[in-house]
Parts: C-alpha cells; structure tokens; sequence
C-alpha cells in the first residue's frame, strides 16, 4: 500500500506536466501564441524588411555608375556597359582605343585581345567563371575577353562588363582572327 501511495505521489504530477505540454503546444500550433512570440515574430519580420532594402539600394547605386560603350567589330556595332571595379574604371580611362582580337583555343567559348599592361583589381574577386556575355579582364596574361559562351571558373578572370546588344554571341563568335575591334565610350 504505501508502495501505491508513492507511486501515485509521483505519477500524478507527471501526468499533470505532461498534459500541461501537450495543452500548450496545441495552443501555440493553433495560433494562440503568447504575446512575447508575437513581438519576436514581429521584430523578426521588420528586421528582414530592412535588410531587403539595403540590398536594393547597393543594386540601385551599382547599376547607376556603369560606363556604355559602343564596339565596332566587322562593320557592325555592338552595345555593352562596364561595372564599377577598379578595372572597369581603369580601362575605361583608355577609351577610346583599338585592339586585335583572335581565338582564345579551340573549343573554348571566347575571344581575347592583348592589354599589354596590367589593371588594377583591387576590391575584385580573385576570379570568377566567363559567363556567357561577359567581358572579361584576364589578369594573368593581361588580356581583355569577350565571351560568346560560358567558361568554368578560374582565378584571374576579373568581370568588368557585359554585352547589352542581343545578337552579340554570333557576332563574337563569327568575327574571325586578329580582327581590329574598335572600343568607345557611347555618349
């Protein structure tokens, strides 16, 4: 008997706890939080409004500070817009300027030029993948690339611009070896 009773003295408030769980779970799963959930849901919802806006302001602020160019290649003129990096910057000073551009290697999607200088990279990615409508500082080799196709990543491809025309792949592409290729600022 007194067995029982002990059993019973700790059952009892086990049973009690328990139940007092499951009651309090199903009332918060049926959205009768407590108020101090509802403020931390709320503080966490007006916390990610914020963050959403700055990111749309630093996109805002990139987007205005691109340099447009015009590229003449064969006779046919093609549009693009350099970034904001330090590269962009640099070789947008050297504008207006003429480069040779060949065949980078079979099989791969992308026509260089030679720079024979360096550009600065500072603030850059140490490289990135060519994808498809970029231009492209090569800083190992001090090059300037157009790519007409996607290339993997390598440290030293620096991004500094884009192609804005729609026909620019077929034109890259086709446009033969050591073609003279004309770049200027677009006014």
């Amino acid at each position: 008997m007194k067995g029982d009773i002990t059993m019973k003295k700790h059952f009892i408030p086990a049973v009690i706890a328990t139940l007092a769980a499951i009651g309090f779970t199903t009332a918060c799963s049926n959205n009768n939080a407590t108020p101090t959930t509802q403020v931390s849901a709320k503080k966490v919802v007006k916390h990610t409004k914020k963050t959403k806006k700055v990111r749309k302001h630093k996109k805002t602020k990139s987007v205005k500070q691109t340099t447009k160019l015009k590229i003449t290649i064969n006779g046919q003129t093609l549009h693009a817009e350099l970034n904001n990096s330090s590269a962009a910057k640099a070789f947008a000073k050297e504008l207006p300027k003429t480069m040779s551009f060949r065949d980078f290697m079979s099989g791969f999607p992308e026509k260089i030029a030679d720079l024979h200088h360096s550009l600065p990279t500072k603030g850059m990615p140490r490289g990135h993948e060519g994808t498809k409508g970029v231009i492209g500082y090569w800083s190992p080799d001090q090059r300037i690339v157009f790519y007409y196709g996607t290339e993997s990543y390598y440290d030293g491809i620096h991004i500094i611009g884009k192609f804005t025309s729609k026909n620019y792949a077929n034109v890259i592409k086709n446009m033969g070896n050591n073609i003279e290729v004309r770049i200027n600022q677009a006014k």
